[in-house]
């Protein structure tokens, strides 16, 4: 089931590509500022957890290599060890292409090994069939199985609503208070970040030591 969800995103995701080229829209981002925005909130939340200079990051779902072209404007390439991952074949093949040095890209949606953080910017916030308890069920294996590839801490951001939903379009709609409670029975202490420019988005980070 799983495998054949990860199969309808990758394709649905390298048609956009290959129409919309390497932009927020090929990735179902309203607007780069907006999705500069939610990198911000996950690189701050980064940096209040870091006690080093130099931490890993895997960033699953990675897309284009958005966040990695983030990281660069911020001049923070160099401290960190950077490693995407993506289910559509089309964006690795542009980013491994684009970021020949300073990162590394692969196919897929389940690291082979472990960093300090592993985030998600956006990566659940799509779905290929409007069932909304096939996504739960799918969201939430996702993330038990990554929370064992993480050292520190994994981020990541949802859109949130009052009612749970699937649009038309397959953005994912879910209740804060759920995913809360979730990650609290299975993983410990979950911290919730609203940014008021972006209300509608929850950032959850759940890490690992203290």
């Amino acid at each position: 089931m799983f495998q054949s969800i990860d199969s309808k995103i990758a394709e649905i995701y390298n048609q956009r590509f290959l129409k919309l080229g390497p932009s927020p829209e090929a990735s179902m981002w309203f607007s780069k500022k907006r999705q500069f925005t939610r990198f911000d909130i996950i690189f701050n939340e980064i940096k209040l957890l870091n006690k080093n200079n130099k931490r890993s990051i895997i960033d699953i779902g990675c897309g284009y290599g958005a966040f990695f072209e983030f990281l660069l404007e911020r001049g923070a390439d160099d401290i960190w060890s950077y490693y995407g991952y993506d289910v559509s074949n089309e964006v690795i093949k542009f980013c491994k292409e684009k970021y020949s040095q300073g990162a590394a890209f692969y196919t897929g949606s389940i690291p082979t090994f472990t960093a300090e953080f592993i985030i998600m910017s956006g990566t659940y916030n799509f779905f290929p069939t409007k069932d909304y308890n096939s996504w739960r069920l799918y969201f939430y294996r996702s993330l038990k199985t990554l929370w064992s590839k993480t050292t520190c801490a994994m981020i990541f951001n949802l859109q949130t609503s009052d009612q749970e939903k699937i649009t038309d379009g397959g953005i994912v709609y879910t209740s804060k208070e759920e995913i809360e409670n979730f990650c609290k029975s299975n993983f410990g202490d979950v911290k919730a970040v609203i940014n008021p420019a972006i209300p509608k988005d929850v950032t959850f980070v759940i890490k690992k030591w203290s």
